[in-house]
């Protein structure tokens, strides 16, 4: 099974595909297309781990043909071979994963699923990884690392992010108590279109998902790269199992790390530009 060490994709809207419901996949990465009703068989079928996932949301989770791709098949085809299971994926709009979580639909969510409190209250996490923002600018130009480097900075990210808040108000408020400019905050509907908007010279730099920011590279041919030094805001994410099912989250955890001591889990964190959960953040988050 190769996981990885791979080129960092870049990603084509028109293939991802909403019509394929589930598919199959062996902790050997053999695939096999199977129906929803097969899925859910599978979900308490002995040795089968059935992931509830949106696979539309790239690089997280999404179709590659009728292969699930992204961080988080990835991960949890890794965490089904470590626990000697195979896994099938269930491809559910995001809002209804924790629905499908409550009905026993799927039995772990591996979605890119913010750790809130109010979430906590409904499933029980694994933290897995951290995500955040990084700062991308046009190759050749000087480097932006930090929050602070965006004083008086034109700006792009995405319409309606928390970070826009973050940017314009926050941020904008330590800049002017520092004696500079506000972030001059350039919002845009799409990632896609805040990216050509750097391309073509009407914006400093673009601040966006770190893992979407890991795909600009090779999708730009190197015309845009990454030059924050750290996830700049960073989110706890975790997989999510039915409240109460601590058999099987005590089994994700321990998959999890036996990832970490081979060192395969710092490698696809790597890869995806992500990071380990803070755990006092995370405790934080919960309130306790």
């Amino acid at each position: 099974m190769t996981l990885l060490n791979r080129p960092i994709r870049s990603f084509d809207a028109s293939r991802i595909s909403r019509s394929i419901g589930t598919v199959a996949l062996s902790a050997a990465a053999l695939l096999l297309l199977t129906s929803c009703a097969a899925a859910t068989d599978g979900a308490a079928a002995e040795n089968v781990l059935t992931v509830g996932s949106d696979l539309t949301y790239p690089p997280y989770a999404f179709l590659e043909g009728d292969t699930p791709a992204g961080f988080d098949p990835d991960i949890t085809l890794a965490l089904a071979e470590a626990m000697d299971m195979t896994v099938t994926y269930e491809d559910t709009r995001f809002e209804q994963l924790i629905a499908g979580i409550k009905s026993e639909r799927f039995d772990v969510i591996a979605s890119a699923l913010y750790i809130t409190k109010e979430r906590a209250a409904e499933v029980d996490y694994i933290p897995y990884f951290s995500t955040g923002n990084s700062i991308v600018v046009a190759a050749g130009a000087s480097p932006l690392t930090t929050i602070p480097d965006l004083c008086g900075k034109v700006v792009a990210v995405i319409k309606g992010g928390d970070i826009v808040q973050r940017l314009r108000v926050d941020a904008s408020a330590d800049c002017v108590a520092s004696g500079a400019a506000a972030v001059d905050v350039r919002e845009f509907t799409t990632d896609p279109e805040g990216t050509q908007a750097l391309l073509s010279g009407q914006v400093d730099a673009q601040l966006t998902d770190a893992g979407v920011a890991s795909t600009l590279e090779s999708a730009t041919d190197n015309a845009v790269h990454i030059s924050s030094t750290a996830l700049l805001y960073p989110i706890p994410v975790g997989l999510a199992v039915k409240k109460g099912n601590s058999d099987l989250a005590d089994k994700l955890l321990a998959a999890l790390e036996s990832m970490k001591a081979d060192g395969s889990y710092d490698a696809l964190l790597s890869e995806y530009n992500l990071a380990e959960p803070d755990a006092a953040q995370v405790a934080q988050i919960l309130g306790n």
